[in-house]
């Protein structure tokens, strides 16, 4: 009777804690696997490679198909644990993990985008992606003023608490425009709503860039006046590498929906040549951050331990990111070298993701995921 007693208590109490315990770092995941996706694809059209291709599609599908799956238990949290997730919004390090979720929403139409263009329809894939930018935009702007404010607010949060972790709520602005421009430059150009999402864009690229510059300052205050944040946090050191490369990919955006006609009487050809040498300052600085991480990555390694935790996810974003922005400058200028940086970066970030994600299936099936922490 016992035996029974617990089989039938036992999954409804881990459903319970699921719900419970799901963080806001969980769709951290998503923006990887989805970051993962498009860096293959770009990967793929390089070197035409038809199965790197179809993998990327895979990936890309496997990114939505987490996302609508993690959406459940991180929508139920918020209507019946409202103080776990208040708790968390005040954190001064998990909370800042909430805007990956409406980031998740860009990636994916982006991904969308460059995977999935030709089986949806014209029609369809404007619906979606312009429903995905809506979405996402709304969610970064919100979650922005929202975490931004408590952090101002909270006489609690010290220098010590200071983690790369911190970009996400403010920086995370200059993910908007990648979508956002992309669809100006394919679909609403010379329209009223091109225009509008146009302006939108630049308003959040406004946000995330100068935002970048002032809690740049701030963490890197902290990680030269204190010491190195403890091994779970580690990972979190490659998300400096992200701003910049991201403002790499919003330059090729910006320059493909100036060409496409962004309205406004602006035009593309009196500004291109300054725009790409911004993306190549831009890019000079991911690549220097890139080695400082393997560095740094290094020194936990071998002085201190590294041992895995889920904020290995950390990892992915920004390595797939990089890996996009490369592609960029292999676009923008044609250099051979760029492209094989591409497939270098992509290569790392696919074993990186191969290894999270086992260790993370390895963790949900031991009962080790939804815990307190």
């Amino acid at each position: 009777m016992n035996d029974l007693f617990s089989r039938n208590i036992y999954p409804r109490s881990q459903l319970r804690n699921v719900v419970e315990f799901f963080g806001p770092q969980w769709f951290g995941s998503t923006m990887g696997t989805g970051a993962l996706g498009v860096a293959l694809s770009l990967v793929a059209a390089h070197f035409h490679l038809a199965i790197v291709d179809t993998l990327a599609t895979a990936i890309v599908a496997l990114t939505i198909g987490l996302t609508l799956v993690f959406a459940i238990p991180w929508t139920l949290r918020i209507l019946q644990y409202p103080d776990r997730v208040w708790a968390d919004l005040t954190h001064p390090i998990r909370g800042q993990f909430y805007p990956t979720m409406p980031i998740t929403l860009i990636v994916i139409g982006i991904g969308i985008h460059r995977t999935m263009g030709g089986l949806l329809g014209p029609a369809v894939e404007r619906l979606v992606l312009t429903g995905l930018f809506v979405a996402g935009s709304l969610g970064i702007f919100g979650f922005g003023l929202l975490l931004v404010t408590i952090m101002f607010a909270n006489d609690e949060v010290g220098i010590g608490h200071g983690v790369f972790a911190w970009y996400i709520p403010p920086v995370s602005h200059l993910v908007i425009p990648l979508l956002g421009l992309l669809l100006v430059e394919s679909t609403y150009a010379g329209t009223t709503t091109g225009q509008l999402l146009f302006m939108v864009s630049m308003m959040a690229l406004g946000v995330g860039g100068f935002m970048f510059l002032f809690f740049g300052s701030i963490v890197l205050h902290r990680y030269a006046y204190e010491s190195l944040p403890r091994e779970k946090l580690a990972p979190t050191f490659v998300i400096g590498l992200a701003p910049t490369a991201v403002l790499v990919i919003a330059v090729g955006r910006l320059i493909g929906a100036l060409r496409a006609g962004a309205g406004f009487g602006l035009s593309a050809e009196p500004v291109i040549a300054a725009l790409k040498l911004l993306a190549t300052v831009l890019w000079g600085f991911s690549a220097w951050w890139f080695l400082l991480t393997l560095a740094v990555v290094s020194f936990y390694v071998l002085d201190r331990t590294h041992p895995f935790f889920f904020t290995w996810w950390a990892y992915t974003f920004p390595l797939g990111a990089f890996a996009i922005s490369t592609a960029v400058m292999h676009h923008l200028f044609g250099l051979a070298a760029f492209a094989f940086v591409l497939a270098g970066v992509t290569a790392l970030l696919a074993v990186l993701w191969t290894i999270t994600a086992a260790f993370t299936t390895r963790m949900i099936l031991r009962g080790h995921a939804f815990t307190p922490e």
